[in-house]
């Protein structure tokens, strides 16, 4: 993992600590008022003989009533509803990323045929091949290196100026890529605004791409986006070392 990588997941991670504190900071701000009445009014008059006395009782009863009622109706709210939201997230993302994944395998399997039909001989459509290419470095040594048109990445890129099968199946797993990510959006599974962001330009990449169809200027998006999701590698960004739809995935 790459000191960027590492850096890009630490920054992540106390984003999304931020981002959960601020937005349950009310609910736990209550909590803690009515835990205060119910110690109050369980402590003074321990402390204080001037309060034990029947005078005050009425006051201390109403707190402690308050209180208690305010700590058992928190419990019960986080265990019905927190928890059950919580499942329900993990739920989701952990279901988008095994579609995601399955569809980049497909589109994998894809990749090697059209770089077979566009010359390479050195590829074999074999799942210890497309486990390799599902990690960033790797794929970058097999694809990277080409001068000629049957060599590297222009292989591959070449094919998608037809509508050849190999471009059906790709466009056809980002489809599914691109509902999952829009049922990620429509759950309301997506409370963080930049990812919420992120997974709505790429359903309209992936809408984009589609309409674009095969074609040597045409399929160009296309091929951008295969080399950015396989290679980690965006021209805004620059070298990422991960697979970013897979990294937001990961951050919801």
């Amino acid at each position: 993992m790459t000191q960027k990588n590492k850096i890009s997941q630490k920054s992540t991670g106390w984003r999304r600590f931020l981002q959960i504190l601020a937005r349950k900071l009310p609910e736990w701000a209550t909590l803690a008022v009515f835990a205060a009445l119910f110690l109050t009014a369980l402590i003074l008059p321990l402390s204080n003989e001037q309060l034990a006395t029947p005078a005050y009782a009425p006051l201390f009863n109403a707190l402690l009533s308050v209180g208690i009622g305010g700590v058992v109706s928190f419990t019960f709210y986080y265990i019905v509803n927190v928890r059950t939201e919580r499942h329900r997230r993990n739920l989701a993302r952990n279901n988008a990323r095994q579609v995601y994944r399955e569809a980049k395998r497909n589109i994998a399997y894809a990749v090697i045929h059209a770089s077979q039909k566009g010359g390479r001989h050195d590829l074999i459509a074999d799942s210890k091949t497309v486990e390799a290419m599902l990690s960033t470095h790797s794929f970058k040594e097999m694809f990277q290196n080409g001068r000629q048109g049957d060599e590297g990445f222009f292989a591959f890129a070449n094919q998608m100026s037809d509508p050849t099968p190999e471009h059906d199946e790709i466009v056809f797993n980002l489809k599914i890529v691109s509902r999952a990510a829009e049922r990620l959006i429509d759950n309301n599974v997506v409370d963080d605004r930049r990812l919420y962001d992120f997974f709505v330009r790429l359903s309209t990449m992936i809408a984009r791409i589609e309409r674009n169809g095969a074609g040597y200027d045409e399929s160009k998006l296309l091929c951008n986006f295969i080399w950015e999701i396989f290679a980690g590698w965006n021209f805004v960004e620059g070298h990422l070392g991960y697979d970013p739809i897979d990294h937001h995935l990961a951050g919801i």
